[in-house]
C-alpha cells in the first residue's frame, strides 16, 4: 500500500492542537526544542505512518524550503532529520525524535 501527498491541504494539518506527555518527555530527552514543531508542520514532509498517524520529517527538500523562507542558519541545518508524528484523528502530537540514518 503506497500514500502519497496528492490533494494535501496545507493549512489542515498544521496546528496540533496539544502535544501528548511522551511527545514532550521524548523531544526533552532528544534535544528538540518545542519550537520546531510549527516549523515541522508547516515545511516537514507529510506520510501517513499507517498506524493512525502523519509523520513530519525535515528532509533535505524541507529544508530547503524553509532556508529560502527564513535563510540558512545552524538552527534550520539542527532540524535536518528531525520529524513529529501526529494523531491523524485529532492533531495531538504523538512523539517526536530524529530519523538515524545508516
Amino acid at each position: 500500500m503506497s500514500y502519497s501527498n496528492e490533494g494535501f491541504e496545507s493549512g489542515r494539518y498544521r496546528r496540533a492542537s496539544t502535544m501528548s506527555h511522551h511527545a514532550d518527555k521524548r523531544a526533552k530527552q532528544r534535544g528538540i526544542d518545542k519550537v520546531a514543531l510549527p516549523l515541522l508542520l508547516a515545511y516537514g514532509q507529510r506520510e501517513f505512518d499507517g498506524k493512525g498517524g502523519i509523520r513530519y520529517l525535515m528532509t533535505s527538500d524541507s529544508l530547503d524550503t524553509l532556508s529560502r523562507a527564513v535563510g540558512r542558519t545552524k538552527q534550520v541545518e539542527a532540524l535536518a532529520g528531525v520529524y513529529a508524528v501526529v494523531s491523524a484523528a485529532d492533531q495531538t502530537v504523538i512523539t517526536m525524535g530524529h530519523r538515524h540514518h545508516n
